[in-house]
């Protein structure tokens, strides 16, 4: 892992946050170039089973294939590009266009055409659904719209090993929980916000800083990647809610895996957050909760509320997504150690802008 000792100067101008050229080329080189996680390998245990999303603008899907292996492709028909599935989880044998009744196998090919007669030059076995890539680690499943380029694990710059400190088995986790936010924020507020631990003696002084060492909270960039060690505070908090996600001696392995995944670990669960821009100023955050069987046997995850939590942060994503309009909007002199997260994200995305 890299480690930086003094921050990157400040690369992101106000205008980024706000202004929808800008946000329109992000979707063309961040969103549509990069490793970005879109679920669990047991969400699609079944030979059919598919998930589909959109990542920025790019509408992919992920499908089970009869074979049992995982293939991504792009959700659009090579016909007349119109959307095939729906944006949700679900299990087909076939798809078929909802337009003109294409129909593709699970692995893309082009099995059948309405009123094959009309298309006399048409050969299918040169027709198939426009790949994408995908891999999984630890479970997770990660697509990637650019068929070409470097390899998940490649990608990843040492986060796994980072992560593999948690004495827990990813492949074993389960969902437990779920929800989601929307906010007037731009997406790139989230991820700063995320990545910087500068903010909690003020934001989180009755939530967070109970639970945590603040002051020996450590950030280590690995690639576009910012792992961060949260040490428990050395005295269990007085807040049962709180104690439960306490580990004498031990420390919670958070972090953010560009552009679009959070993860933190507690001793009996681990919580994954997902970023999807929606426009300049407007973003979903879905956080999903898992426990390894054996976790949930000991400790039986109850859903408690952390809505506490995410309201400060989001408050301060608002103050920042209210500033940035400022003729006065500039980032200072940023926290060698505590802010270190927020410059390393500014110098990747201005590498990739």
């Amino acid at each position: 892992m890299t480690r930086m000792t003094r921050p990157m100067p400040p690369a992101l101008p106000g205008r980024y946050f706000t202004d929808p050229q800008i946000y329109g080329r992000e979707l063309k080189t961040v969103w549509r170039s990069t490793w970005q996680w879109v679920g669990r390998s047991e969400d699609l245990p079944n030979p059919g089973d598919y998930l589909s999303c959109t990542l920025g603008e790019e509408p992919v899907f992920v499908i089970r294939t009869t074979g049992g292996e995982l293939r991504a492709m792009h959700n659009v028909c090579p016909h007349r590009g119109a959307r095939l599935l729906p944006e949700a989880r679900g299990n087909c044998q076939k798809l078929q266009c909802p337009y003109h009744a294409w129909t593709f196998n699970t692995e893309g090919r082009l099995l059948a055409v309405l009123q094959p007669g009309w298309f006399p030059e048409l050969d299918k076995a040169n027709i198939r659904l426009s790949p994408a890539r995908v891999d999984t680690w630890g479970g997770f499943i990660f697509i990637n719209p650019d068929p070409e380029g470097e390899s998940l694990a490649a990608y990843l710059a040492g986060f796994p090993e980072y992560l593999s400190d948690w004495p827990h088995r990813l492949e074993d986790l389960r969902e437990v929980n779920r929800a989601a936010y929307e906010e007037p924020i731009n997406w790139k507020f989230v991820v700063e916000n995320y990545v910087e631990d500068y903010h909690f003696s003020i934001a989180h002084n009755g939530s967070l800083v109970p639970l945590f060492d603040v002051q020996s909270i450590r950030t280590r960039p690995t690639g576009r990647h910012v792992p961060i060690l949260v040490p428990y505070a050395k005295q269990p908090p007085a807040d049962p809610v709180l104690r439960r996600e306490w580990e004498a001696g031990g420390i919670s392995y958070q972090g953010f895996v560009f552009p679009n995944m959070m993860v933190n670990t507690s001793p009996d669960s681990i919580s994954v957050w997902r970023v999807v821009p929606l426009g300049p100023e407007r973003t979903r955050l879905e956080t999903i909760t898992y426990q390894t069987p054996h976790q949930y046997a000991l400790s039986p995850y109850v859903q408690e509320s952390w809505a506490q939590v995410m309201e400060e942060d989001f408050a301060v994503c608002r103050l920042l997504q209210l500033g940035v309009n400022s003729r006065a909007y500039q980032v200072g002199e940023l926290a060698v150690e505590h802010e270190l997260g927020v410059a390393h994200f500014h110098k990747v995305m201005a590498d990739y802008l």
